[in-house]
């Protein structure tokens, strides 16, 4: 944003790691400068962000668990990688979540329950030797149920000028044979 002195003002929410590339940028520019930076202690917004924690006012079984996600996604199989400990009985209770890729996000939190797209091999075997329950339901299938609820968001944001359509063939390109 231009000031008024013709300066300009640049703010950007961001992690360590991208904070530390963006100094490294304007340094290499030699951009003359003030800088100041403000540690925020939570998500600026809690209605964005790339995951969600929820902790179930009553726990309930994992086998619940998986049926409730697959009907909730509306498909046949998913993966499951039980905590170090945990049973299909086993109560849940927390549930990290995270659409699309989520090993990265959901590293390091503390929960029952991961659900996630995808992850890799190792943040699973982490998860479990930790004690959390993993279930994962490839990639785009915990995207896909998202796009009915942007359409309409994208409706009343452009004011209905710009068509917005969700394909109808689209799916994941993952089968299980």
């Amino acid at each position: 944003m231009k000031k008024g002195d013709g300066s300009y003002l640049f703010t950007a929410v961001c992690d360590r790691s991208a904070m530390v590339s963006i100094l490294s940028s304007l340094n290499t520019q030699n951009v003359k400068r003030d800088t100041q930076i403000t540690k925020l202690f939570s998500d600026p917004c809690s209605e964005i962000g790339m995951g969600r924690f929820v902790t179930l006012l009553n726990p309930i079984p994992l086998e619940t668990c998986i049926t409730k996600v697959k009907e909730h996604l509306e498909i046949e199989h998913c993966q499951l990688a039980l905590g170090k400990g945990k049973t299909l009985e086993s109560p849940i209770q927390s549930v990290a979540v995270c659409a699309g890729s989520g090993g990265k996000v959901l590293t390091g939190t503390k929960a029952d329950l991961y659900l996630t797209g995808e992850m890799s091999h190792h943040e699973v075997l982490a998860a479990v030797s930790n004690g959390t329950c993993v279930i994962t339901c490839n990639h785009s299938n915990t995207e896909r149920g998202y796009l009915k609820d942007l359409k309409e968001k994208l409706e009343k944001w452009l004011a209905k000028d710009v068509p917005v359509q969700v394909s109808e063939v689209d799916a994941d390109p993952l089968k299980v044979v």
